[in-house]
């Protein structure tokens, strides 16, 4: 009997010690997310510089300070088609806030269905903090094709079955203009390229028909391309002529966009502080300048708003891989 009496008392003295521990735990936690941020601030970029992802964290590492208080340094950590850096912050580091992620959300989203043996998984490791700035992708030609519109591009593939084909460098190109083709029911053949560089010199010079780029290719290209549509909800400013996807009945055909985002389970008040701070310097009359000049336009938004959008490209390159029998390489 004495026995029986003695177990649960020594049973309520590890619960109550569990509980003040928990409760310590959660005290610590709070403590540190309200002092957030104590020190500086790393803006991972998983390319190389001068891209659009190291373009974007750089103007915002250097708005941001002037909001949170501590400075943010860009950290390139380029290698593996983003994956190096992504994985970093995905597994690597403390999920405290210290550690930011400038995501390219195409070619992040694209690497579940691309990627064989991918260790991480972006829905689920990676907490979106905001939408940073969208860019557009355009679909063009050489100009010595005799197509002159989209709509004519098409016909012309309709009355020609198998006598297109189109350039592409890496798989965020390659689904969405299979998805494309698929869509419209015409036939298009695929010619692979080592590069964006070796890719683009190709569709000026008519090796290939068709191709997917950004609207800085077609701007250094001059006349000798054509574009025939642009990515987004407005046409472009650069391409008045194009037509949107949207336009033409093909709202999701993706360009892209580029978010702030960390690890998860990092606290939801320091996501709310980088966000409010990150949504402010946004607004900011020379940070949304320097990002028109990238032919960029500034975004912002929730939280909830880049996971979405981050989800919403999962699920398009997941669904046409699946159409296509896309395997990852």
């Amino acid at each position: 009997m004495l026995e029986e009496n003695v177990r649960p008392k020594t049973m309520r003295k590890v619960f109550m010690k569990l509980v003040l521990a928990f409760a310590i735990a959660v005290q610590v936690v709070v403590a540190n997310a309200q002092e957030y941020p104590s020190k500086p601030i790393r803006f991972v970029v998983p390319n190389s510089p001068s891209t659009p992802q190291d373009l974007s964290a750089r103007i915002l590492a250097a708005e941001l300070p002037k909001t949170l208080g501590q400075p943010l340094i860009v950290e390139n950590r380029p290698g593996a088609g983003n994956v190096i850096g992504l994985e970093f912050v995905a597994r690597q580091v403390p999920a405290d806030g210290y550690h930011l992620l400038s995501v390219l959300v195409e070619t992040t989203a694209i690497l579940p269905v691309s990627v064989k043996e991918l260790r991480f998984d972006p829905l689920r490791d990676l907490l979106g903090v905001i939408p940073i700035a969208e860019g557009k992708l355009l679909l063009g030609s050489p100009s010595t094709q005799p197509w002159k519109t989209f709509v004519e591009m098409v016909a012309y593939a309709k009355a020609n079955p198998g006598k297109l084909n189109y350039g592409a460098s890496s798989v965020v190109q390659i689904l969405p203009t299979e998805a494309l083709a698929r869509d419209l029911g015409i036939s298009v053949v695929r010619v692979p390229y080592s590069g964006g560089g070796p890719f683009l010199q190709g569709l000026i010079s008519g090796e290939v028909h068709l191709g997917f780029a950004a609207g800085s290719s077609f701007i250094s290209a001059g006349e000798k391309l054509r574009v025939l549509a642009v990515t987004g909800e407005s046409r472009s400013a650069r391409f008045p002529d194009a037509p949107t996807f949207k336009e033409l009945g093909q709202p999701r055909i993706p360009g892209f966009t580029v978010s702030m985002h960390v690890r998860a389970g990092t606290p939801r008040t320091i996501i709310e502080k980088l966000n409010a701070a990150a949504s402010v310097a946004l607004q900011s009359p020379s940070v949304r300048e320097q990002f028109a000049k990238l032919q960029l336009d500034v975004l912002g938004g929730s939280p909830e708003t880049a996971d979405r959008k981050l989800a919403e490209a999962a699920r398009f390159f997941s669904e046409t891989a699946a159409q296509i029998g896309y395997q990852p390489q």
